[in-house]
């Protein structure tokens, strides 16, 4: 009777160190993998590359990258005070609201980011000569709007190029500041875009970077991705991490207006996930949707059960324009 009473306490005993060395192997999988990532890797693309490309310290990565000279700065920070400028002027705005929207569209992305940093103040109000930049850009829009109109190819690679500037400078800035990663790729993508999100909303209008359209927000977002991954992760030097970033971002913007490449729209899959749910689970949670009291919502509201109109649920065409630097649906 003893020996059947130890033979059933040893199978727990058994089956709980099996377990316990399964999650062991599991960790130090992991842990190998994460090695892997975070040092092999690295030491690999260091070894591919010319030594000058690579650093060896990373302390160097947290050190703020002077990217833009000053007349480029100027140069990109008008860009975008003219698409601001060229909107109110569409909408007949007068010349205060010419001005503050040309400032916003100019300005407001690193405004947003510097706020948000809370690190070295507002960048614009430290340099000047930003704020004069987009009063004068504003000045130009107002007087001779037909005439800037005419340089609206120049402008686009101008402010493709200022697009993937401005996304490496904000990421950058999220770098320095060691706030993590993820926050550092956001940072760059809110720096370039902030701008023209300002604009449309101050115009009452959805803003441009967020409904389909020729990639503008998702360039930005793969430049700043791009920037961060060879910094903080491949420990290539910033100025060569700067140069591929703004490559891709310019790459992907002029591609995507000249072959007329979208950003998706939404995609309802459900009724393509049913056929791989059992149907007695779909049963049971439907017994459980008629059981819960019906709470009615609002309409307007995202649960409101709203059909959509035949011109809502059509796709509207979407064609490549070269539209003025920062406006994606704006005409000529």
């Amino acid at each position: 009777m003893s020996l059947l009473l130890a033979a059933v306490s040893a199978v727990p005993t058994a089956s709980v160190a099996a377990s316990a060395s399964t999650v062991a192997s599991a960790a130090v999988v992991a842990s190998d993998l994460a090695t892997f990532v975070q040092t092999t890797v690295p030491s690999i693309v260091a070894s591919i590359l010319p030594s000058g490309v690579t650093s060896t310290s990373p302390n160097l990565n947290y050190e703020p990258l002077a990217l833009m000279s000053r007349q480029f700065e100027i140069l990109a920070t008008a860009v975008g005070a003219l698409s601001g400028a060229l909107i109110a002027v569409r909408k007949r705005f007068d010349i205060i609201g010419v001005v503050t929207l040309a400032v916003v569209a100019g300005l407001g992305g690193g405004m947003i980011r510097d706020v948000l940093l809370q690190k070295y103040g507002i960048a614009a109000f430290q340099h000047e000569y930003l704020l004069w930049t987009a009063l004068v850009a504003a000045l130009m829009g107002f007087f001779f709007a037909d005439l800037v109109r005419h340089g609206r190819r120049v402008f686009l690679l101008v402010d493709a190029v200022s697009l993937g500037l401005f996304a490496v400078i904000g990421a950058d800035k999220g770098l320095v500041a060691n706030i993590g990663v993820f926050a550092a790729i956001m940072l760059g993508a809110i720096t370039s875009t902030g701008g023209g999100v300002l604009r449309d909303v101050l115009t009452g209008e959805v803003p441009n970077v967020m409904q389909p359209g020729s990639l503008y927000a998702a360039a930005a977002v793969l430049g700043s991705i791009a920037y961060v991954t060879l910094v903080a992760w491949l420990d290539v030097v910033k100025p060569a991490a700067a140069l591929v970033a703004v490559l891709v971002t310019l790459g992907l913007r002029l591609m995507s207006v000249w072959f007329g490449w979208s950003t998706p729209r939404p995609m309802d899959l459900t009724s393509h996930v049913k056929r791989f749910v059992p149907l007695r689970v779909r049963r049971a949670a439907k017994r459980v949707g008629e059981v819960l009291p019906d709470v009615p919502s609002p309409p307007g509201t995202a649960w409101h059960p709203e059909e959509q109109s035949d011109d809502e649920t059509a796709a509207p065409e979407t064609t490549a324009t070269t539209n003025t630097p920062g406006t994606d649906a704006d005409p000529p």
